[in-house]
């Protein structure tokens, strides 16, 4: 009896230290198995915006699930299993969605004695990743001059970076006035090689109608269809100055949106590349869209930037902007030269950067240097704030891209840096002005055109961030 009895309890005993032993070891192949999934699924998820997405799963599986992981008899064949990696596009809600799945057989060892020879370990992992729809807006005027180049391999790397069969990029260029070169599509995706060679090889110059080009930028987003907008959809700005020109419906050029601009002020120094003055001019007026200049042209030197002089021919600034040129439904085609519901360093713009001298009889303001220089500053800023309220399937993020010293010299009426102005187009949250109620973007700063291309590297690693 008793010989019964330990053989019975042995039996027991040996097949329960077999089922911990075994148990513990598949434990940790299940462990090391969904890590290697995971990594797998997030790395192809960052892959796809551009690359190869299955590739790089099948690289970060194997190296983290290596052949005969702690004994294991057999796992899934990246390159040859179909069921490994998946990628599934959902329009509707605006997201790709990879899922990587793998098996792994662990043969056992006490366990064998209850006939169960090997243990089957599975693991699956899903990442997702938000398409993105991007309005890519470029400042094109004379003053960035040499480092064109650098801002153009910057831009078209960044472009690059994108994927060409989900994504959708439209490109926009500003200097006289705002340029579509490449549309938005409405379909899925965008032609990649297209927009790259499209960034302009040459500067075309000109001068800083930052309002259109803003204003064109969230035209783009627009015209995508309702139920199908990406997931992200974003605009990015770059430019190395402020906005300049005020676009609107001038009597002496009535019928299609012109701009009337000023030189920046009031002189600073260093200023290697004479973009500063204290006798700045008034020009115009120019096409929003061709950037072509009127006939005849408008032109005034002022004695200096504070005085009333206007130039002959447009004594008035237009009660609103004007934008002729769109493709969107819906969206405004005029905003008002000032707003006291945005804050300027923590005031109204109205107290701030508000226009001055109104005449009664002509109901207009003057549109003098201070003016106009006022009135350019406070649309980008109301453009940004409607675009950033906009009410597609999904919010707006704005990102700004400021490069050189200009950017950071003290210019205007108040004076403040042009940047402290991109900073709030953006809701950076470092912005004195910062709005919670509305999504946070980001102001990027390039001290020189050496800094262009890191400046759109982090901006891209950021959108890659919010894409998952």
């Amino acid at each position: 009896m008793t010989l019964v009895y330990m053989a019975f309890f042995l039996t027991a005993l040996l097949l329960s230290s077999g089922l911990a032993v075994d148990s513990g070891r598949a434990y940790i192949v299940k462990a090391q198995l969904s890590k290697a999934v995971d990594g797998a699924a997030l790395g192809a998820a960052r892959m796809l915006n551009g690359g190869n997405p299955k590739g790089e799963a099948t690289r970060i599986f194997n190296a983290n699930f290596p052949p005969g992981y702690f004994g294991t008899s057999s796992v899934t064949n990246p390159t040859s299993d179909p069921n490994f990696f998946k990628l599934q596009t959902i329009t509707a809600t605006g997201v790709n969605v990879v899922t990587v799945t793998a098996t792994a057989k662990l043969p056992t060892t006490f366990m064998r004695l209850a006939n169960l020879d090997d243990v089957t370990v599975k693991s699956s992992s899903e990442a997702t990743r938000r398409m993105v729809d991007l309005s890519l807006v470029l400042d094109v005027s004379s003053s960035i001059g040499w480092r064109w180049p650098a801002v153009r391999d910057a831009a078209r790397t960044f472009v690059n970076a994108f994927d060409a069969s989900s994504d959708r990029i439209s490109l926009i260029t500003f200097g006289n006035g705002a340029s579509v070169i490449d549309a938005m599509p409405s379909s899925r995706g965008f032609n990649k090689s297209r927009v790259v060679s499209d960034i302009p090889t040459n500067l075309p110059g000109g001068s800083t109608a930052m309002v259109e080009g803003l204003y064109r930028g969230w035209d783009e987003l627009r015209t995508v269809p309702a139920g199908t907008q990406s997931g992200l959809r974003v605009i990015v700005l770059f430019t190395d100055g402020a906005s300049n020109s005020v676009p609107g419906n001038y009597p002496a050029q009535a019928g299609v949106a012109r701009g009337l601009r000023t030189y920046d002020f009031p002189k600073n120094l260093p200023d290697p590349d004479g973009q500063t003055w204290n006798n700045p001019q008034i020009n115009g007026l120019y096409d929003t869209q061709t950037g072509a200049t009127s006939s005849p042209a408008y032109n005034v030197t002022v004695a200096n930037w504070n005085d009333a002089t206007t130039a002959p021919g447009v004594p008035w600034l237009p009660l609103t902007s004007w934008h002729t040129h769109h493709r969107s439904a819906g969206i405004p085609t005029s905003f008002p030269l000032q707003l006291a519901s945005l804050k300027v360093n923590g005031a109204s713009q109205t107290s701030r950067r508000g226009l001055r001298n109104w005449n009664t009889a002509a109901g207009r303001f003057p549109a003098d240097v201070f003016n106009i220089n006022n009135a350019a500053r406070n649309l980008v800023e109301i453009i940004a704030d409607a675009a950033r309220n906009d009410t597609g399937d999904y919010k707006i993020r704005i990102y700004t891209l400021g490069m050189g010293e200009l950017v950071r010299y003290n210019l205007g009426t108040m004076p403040e840096k042009p940047e402290d102005i991109l900073m709030r187009m953006a809701n950076d949250s470092r912005s004195q002005d910062f709005n919670s109620n509305q999504l946070e973007g980001k102001y990027y700063y390039a001290k020189t055109e050496a800094d262009v291309g890191p400046a759109f590297e982090a901006l891209q690693n950021q959108i890659v961030r919010l894409s998952k």
